[in-house]
């Protein structure tokens, strides 16, 4: 999709793309090819001749930082199918909702290769150097609470990649709610009891970690792997969903099999835990957000 879009072009909107593609300037060198181009864009055409080349060369670079500066949050989503076999899955836990007054607790990530725990202790000082090699990082509601807790804590260890964060292009599609709750409707739940946690459980599942419970670890460990096991699918939905606003065909993205988690927890915590009542819990997450 990400060739077949002009919005990214200084002085070009919607509107001016819209008529790009109905007059069939349907890709970059379409345009280029045009001997006439719409009334709207004819002022511009040196600009975006100009843009055309520069984009070439980012996409060719793979500088995924340059393309998410160009599209709003909005429209992140459709640099997503040429990123993808350079993307890491992400998600994290934390002590709380503050990185002012919490901690990180583990970071887990996702790629084409399989999944890797960033463990509070063990290996976290890794995640600045392991996440050098990725052109996109892809999270859900990552923009308002990954990203920035990532940051305050690392620095700016996400500045040569792309984000998106999939709770923008999935409201867009009318999913709303936290993101269990999506992938009930989207029918990518995960499968485990470990269905019935949430962030509250996490950050318990930590304190009994640091009173000694190995199994609590485990157990966050694989809490986290499930969250991130569900992002590539709801990623390649919202994309190829998205696409049917587009008024031509492009190419959809092949759905990625939901990768099998198969790493050890403690059932007993997940018992403990899932029978905790939930007026006792002094957070719960809503929309998507984590509140107090």
């Amino acid at each position: 999709m990400l060739r077949h879009s002009f919005i990214h072009f200084p002085g070009v909107g919607s509107t001016t793309e819209k008529h790009l593609w109905e007059a069939g300037i349907r890709t970059w060198d379409d345009f280029r090819a045009a001997t006439t181009v719409p009334l709207r864009a004819s002022g511009m055409r040196d600009v975006i001749c100009a843009r055309i080349d520069e984009s070439r060369e980012r996409l060719e670079t793979r500088d995924g930082a340059f393309f998410s500066a160009c599209f709003t949050s909005h429209d992140r989503w459709r640099i997503y199918s040429d990123f993808r076999d350079q993307a890491a899955f992400l998600d994290i836990e934390t002590t709380g909702l503050s990185p002012q007054s919490s901690r990180i607790t583990m970071v887990g990530v996702l790629d084409r290769e399989g999944y890797r725990a960033f463990v509070a202790g063990e290996n976290l000082d890794e995640l600045p150097r392991a996440m050098e090699r990725y052109s996109l990082i892809v999270t859900y509601n990552g923009a308002s609470f990954d990203i920035p807790f990532v940051e305050y804590f690392f620095g700016k260890i996400f500045r040569h990649a792309a984000h998106l964060d999939l709770r923008y292009p999935l409201k867009r599609l009318g999913y709303g709610g936290g993101l269990k709750q999506i992938e009930r409707e989207l029918r990518v739940a995960r499968p485990s009891e470990l269905s019935e946690l949430g962030g509250f459980e996490a950050v318990i599942m930590w304190q009994m970690w640091e009173r000694g419970e190995r199994g609590a670890l485990d157990t966050l460990v694989r809490y986290n792997a499930e969250d991130v096991a569900s992002l590539p699918a709801l990623a390649d939905i919202a994309y190829n969903e998205l696409l049917d606003d587009i008024p031509f065909p492009v190419e959809p993205v092949r759905l990625w099999n939901r990768p099998v988690i198969d790493l050890p927890y403690d059932p007993s915590v997940v018992r403990r835990l899932a029978g905790a009542k939930v007026w006792d819990r002094p957070f719960t997450e809503q929309r998507g957000v984590r509140t107090y």
